[in-house]
C-alpha cells in the first residue's frame, strides 16, 4: 500500500505558459494558415466616376473614411481580424469574451465594447451578426458597404480595381496596438496604393488626402507620422521642375512600407501561401489569382489625378 501511495497520475502534467491575449490572437492566425489578409481595393477608395455619398467628402471616399472620421477604431480592428480568420470561422465561430480577449492586447476590451463594434460594422454594412448568441455567427459582406455578399477576393472573376494584401505582420509586431486610427488608414491606403510591383511607391501630396480617400489632410500627415516611428516607412523626396516654383523646382515626396509590408515582401508572403496550398492540394482559386493580383498593370500615381 506505502508503494501504490507514492504513485502520483498526474507526473508530468503541467500547465501551459499563459501567452497571453497576444499569444492566443497569434495561434489564431497562424491557424488561418494564410501570413496574410486580402481586401478589396474598394474598401479605401471608391472607383473613379462613383456618385456622391450623403455624408462623405468627396464621391472617392469609402468605409475607411467612415470608419475613420467617426473613429471607431475597435471595429475598424474588429473588421480586419475578421478578415484574417475567416478561414476558420466557418462553423467554428469564436464567442464575444474571446473576440475580447485577442483585441485586449494593449488594453482590457470586454464583451460588450466587441457588441459595439460589430453593432457598427453591421450599420456600415460590412457584417451580419446571424443571432445574438455569445458565440455570434459573423457574416461578412463587401468591404465596399455595398450590403452585397462577401466571397473570397479572386474566387469569383469581377469588376472593380483589385485587391490589395494586409500581413499578419500587422499583428506580430504589434502595429495594431502602436498606430493609432491615422497611422492605420495611411497604412491601408499605402498598401492598396502599393500592391502591384509596378508601383513600389506612392506619392500625394496631403492636401490631395480628401479629395482622394475622404481623410483629412491633418489625419494624413499624423498618419505619416505614426508610420515613420515604426521604422517601416520609406521617403524619398524627388526634386521636379515648377515653373511657377520661386527656385524653379518643387519637392515630390514618395513613400512605401519596408519590410514585409513592402510590394515585394507581400508578394513573397502570396507566394508562398499559394505554394504550400499546392503542396497540402487545397489550393482555392482564390490561393492561385494571388500572384496574379500582384503582377497585374497599374498606372502610377501622379500628383494631378487620384489613382
Amino acid at each position: 500500500m506505502d508503494g501504490a501511495s507514492d504513485f502520483d497520475p498526474f507526473a508530468g502534467i503541467e500547465d501551459d505558459p499563459d501567452t497571453g491575449p497576444a499569444g492566443a490572437r497569434r495561434a489564431l492566425l497562424a491557424a488561418a494558415k494564410r501570413g496574410y489578409v486580402p481586401l478589396r481595393k474598394t474598401f479605401v477608395q471608391q472607383p473613379k466616376d462613383s456618385s456622391p455619398v450623403e455624408g462623405r467628402p468627396s464621391p472617392r471616399a469609402s468605409v475607411l473614411y467612415d470608419l475613420v472620421s467617426s473613429r471607431n477604431q475597435r471595429a475598424l480592428d474588429l473588421l480586419l481580424l475578421l478578415h484574417a480568420l475567416q478561414p476558420i470561422l466557418e462553423g467554428t465561430p469564436l464567442s464575444l469574451a474571446t473576440w475580447a480577449n485577442i483585441i485586449s492586447v494593449k488594453k482590457p476590451v470586454d464583451a460588450t465594447a466587441v457588441t459595439r463594434a460589430i453593432d457598427t460594422l453591421q450599420r456600415l454594412s460590412l457584417v451580419v451578426r446571424e443571432d445574438d448568441s455569445r458565440t455570434p455567427v459573423l457574416r461578412l459582406l463587401r468591404e465596399d458597404g455595398s450590403g452585397k455578399p462577401w466571397h473570397k477576393p479572386g474566387a469569383e472573376e469581377e469588376e472593380g480595381p483589385g485587391y490589395f494584401v494586409v500581413p499578419h505582420a500587422f499583428w506580430d509586431f504589434g502595429m495594431a496596438e502602436e498606430l493609432t486610427m491615422p497611422g492605420k488608414a495611411m497604412l491601408l491606403i499605402l498598401l492598396a496604393e502599393t500592391q502591384n510591383p509596378r508601383t513600389p511607391a506612392f506619392s500625394m501630396a496631403v492636401e490631395r488626402a480628401q479629395g482622394w480617400y475622404g481623410v483629412s489632410e491633418r489625419t494624413a500627415e499624423r498618419g505619416y507620422r505614426e508610420l515613420d516611428k515604426t521604422g517601416l516607412l520609406k521617403t524619398k523626396i524627388q526634386r521636379i521642375a515648377d515653373a511657377r516654383h520661386p527656385a524653379g523646382r518643387r519637392e515630390r515626396y514618395w513613400r512605401a512600407m519596408d519590410g514585409p509590408f513592402s510590394t515585394k515582401g507581400r508578394a513573397t508572403l502570396q507566394r508562398r501561401a499559394t505554394k504550400a496550398a499546392r503542396k497540402a492540394g487545397t489550393a482555392s482559386t482564390a490561393d492561385l489569382v494571388s500572384d496574379d493580383l500582384v503582377s497585374a498593370p497599374a498606372e502610377a500615381a501622379t500628383e494631378g489625378a487620384a489613382p
